[in-house]
């Protein structure tokens, strides 16, 4: 009869793995810099009967492995959303069933400010509409939509400031 050992996950690597270089602050880093065009090419392909759409950079806010929110992140010069398109009644099916906040939220970088637009009645509890934030209050709230505080050595790092009000023109 074995003993039971615990697996565990190679979530943080050690000096001895050489994915380290892939870790900033505990955190995995973007590793290939480009997004797979050719899959949407080709899926655009299967017909109309199988409908798909490209996000902007659609991402799931987890916590302790349960999702916390969708967030569609979209550069602030791209075009408006029609909160109405099958898309968005899509994603806000699905986070309305996870029991999660859906919400777009458009970024400037540079000051890497947001504007963010609540899509489901979950995401409205959190956020006004449209709601405009600096770096530090964005990240404040995405930590208080985990039920957590941000530590002050990371928040100290975070920009606080919001792009002139005239590049603040995004639309929902």
């Amino acid at each position: 009869m074995t003993l039971y050992e615990p697996q565990t996950l190679d979530l943080f690597p050690t000096p001895a793995r050489p994915s380290w270089a892939e870790f900033i602050s505990g955190v995995r880093q973007e590793r290939s810099g480009w997004r797979d065009q050719e899959i949407s090419e080709r899926h655009r392909q299967w017909g109309a009967s199988c409908p798909a759409v490209d996000l902007d950079f659609l991402l799931t806010e987890i916590h302790v492995g349960e999702p916390a929110a969708l967030v569609e992140y979209k550069h602030f010069m791209a075009r408006p959303i029609n909160p109405g398109a099958a898309v968005f009644r899509a994603l806000r099916r699905l986070a309305d069933r996870a029991e999660i906040p859906f919400l777009v939220a458009w970024y400037w970088p540079g000051s890497w400010a947001f504007r963010v637009h609540p899509l489901n009645d979950l995401a409205r509890e959190h956020f006004e509409d449209p709601e405009d934030f600096t770096e530090r209050a964005y990240v404040q709230r995405l930590y208080r939509l985990r039920r957590l505080t941000l530590m002050r050595s990371l928040s100290d790092g975070l920009l606080d400031v919001l792009p002139p009000a005239e590049r603040r023109r995004v639309t929902k």
